[in-house]
């Protein structure tokens, strides 16, 4: 009747009995509290597991006995569900209490799967990217005029004879080849320097969309508004360094931090010019994640630099400045994970304000999932994560549809049955005479 060993007990150390333990896991995840306010954010919440799940699971494995029948089954299947299907967004450290990052555990962990050959293959990539980038301009131009079904039987194969982590799945989305030139500019008149992101590179615009590339249409939209910029002749075989961050690979990461910083600081003049970057992705590369991976001369280096998103450039620079000439009745931006990483969702939304009578930010905006290549590796992590996305942006007709970092966007395109662009290309095209 009293509820024995419930609400009266005899037992003086009853308060303690029937705990969970929270056996010690990695340094990283050891503060969660397991309070699951991360969950929304995580773009794998409908598909496998979340931040919460994910450390939970490393907890279980670590209560189970050595070699335990369920300890097996758990290890068998984080791979996929934990590891390969976290889009490392570390948007679970922005709501986290505590600022865990799971996304960055994960990759610690897809670090841990590479053996020293991998290691070594993914540096040597990082140390030679000048020709990899050429390489991969000409087989994007190359794929472009062999067709999507060929292109998907061919990755298709490949990936179940290698492993679908490795060989990414060739998309109909994916656009044709960059040009070969960037657009010419001058030095002495530039209070910018620019840096075209090694995607901007190599993937041109969508199919049919006509009018400048990215790159072009932020030379002339700068100049329109009376702030011209200066690519340096020799980006190609820089990156951010993301590529390697990404998929845990330190070696090649470590290589291309500390040249795409020293490059920076020469084109800056020792920092006494901003540089702009043209996917957010690629400015909080440069602007955050290198930092850890720099040699101590280097991070003094760094700590002179601005980096600024193009979409902090537009707003704060060129919008003052410009005249919309033309404006769409109605679009719909989608902030990636970066920008709100990097707080710029709001400029993203003023210069699509600038551009259109009506903007809308999907109430259910989150990160594609996308993430470089893993919407190329893993579809069905991008299919559930922009589902809800989708399903609004679908339900009425927009006459832009505007993000700022092409893989996202390319994301998105696949998501949708949209076309989505540059936000910065909505910009040249308003204020074009």
């Amino acid at each position: 009747v009293l509820a024995p060993r419930i609400v009266l007990d005899r037992d003086p150390q009853a308060h303690l009995r029937g705990l969970k333990t929270i056996p010690a896991v990695e340094r990283t995840a050891d503060p969660c509290i397991e309070c699951g306010f991360c969950e929304p954010t995580c773009p794998s919440n409908d598909l496998t597991t979340t931040p919460r799940q994910r450390i939970v699971l490393r907890r279980e494995m670590l209560r189970q006995a050595d070699g335990s029948p369920v300890e097996q089954r758990l290890l068998e299947a984080y791979g996929y569900d934990a590891v390969d299907t976290c889009a490392g967004d570390s948007t679970c450290k922005l709501a986290c209490p505590v600022g865990i990052d799971t996304g960055a555990l994960m990759k610690d962990f897809r670090h841990a799967r590479h053996s020293p050959r991998e290691e070594r293959i993914a540096a040597l990539t990082a140390r030679h990217f000048r020709a990899v980038e050429g390489a991969a301009r000409l087989a994007v131009g190359a794929a472009d005029r062999m067709g999507d079904g060929l292109l998907e039987r061919v990755t298709g194969f490949a990936r179940k004879a290698v492993r679908p982590d490795l060989v990414p799945e060739w998309l109909p989305e994916i656009p044709g080849a960059a040009p070969r030139r960037l657009p010419r500019t001058h030095r002495p008149a530039a209070v910018a320097v620019y840096y075209p992101a090694c995607v901007n590179r190599i993937f041109g615009n969508p199919d049919g969309t006509p009018g400048p590339s990215l790159p072009e249409a932020v030379v002339a939209v700068s100049a329109r508004a009376g702030r011209p910029v200066w690519i340096p002749e020799d980006v190609a075989g820089t990156c951010c360094a993301t590529i390697w961050h990404s998929k845990g690979y330190e070696a090649g990461n470590e290589v291309m931090a500390n040249r795409i910083v020293e490059a920076a600081w020469g084109w800056t003049a020792g920092g006494r010019l901003p540089l702009v970057v043209d996917a957010s992705s690629c400015t909080l590369g440069i602007a955050h994640e290198v930092v850890p991976h720099l040699t101590e001369d280097n991070r003094a280096l760094h700590a002179e630099l601005t980096v600024l998103d193009s979409l902090v450039w537009a707003a704060d620079e060129l919008l003052p400045r410009l005249e919309a000439r033309r404006r769409v009745d109605s679009a719909v931006v989608h902030p990636t994970c970066s920008m709100r990483h990097l707080g710029d969702t709001g400029q993203l939304t003023a210069v699509a304000e600038f551009c259109a009578e009506e903007v809308v930010v999907p109430v259910d905006a989150g990160c594609c999932a996308f993430a470089g290549d893993r919407g190329m590796l893993h579809p069905e992590l991008t299919a559930s994560a922009t589902a809800r996305e989708a399903a609004e942006v679908t339900a009425r007709p927009f006459d832009a549809h505007l993000s700022a970092n092409r893989m996202c966007e390319i994301g998105m395109d696949r998501a949708t049955g949209r076309r989505y662009v540059s936000a910065l290309l909505a910009l040249e095209r308003a204020t074009r005479p």
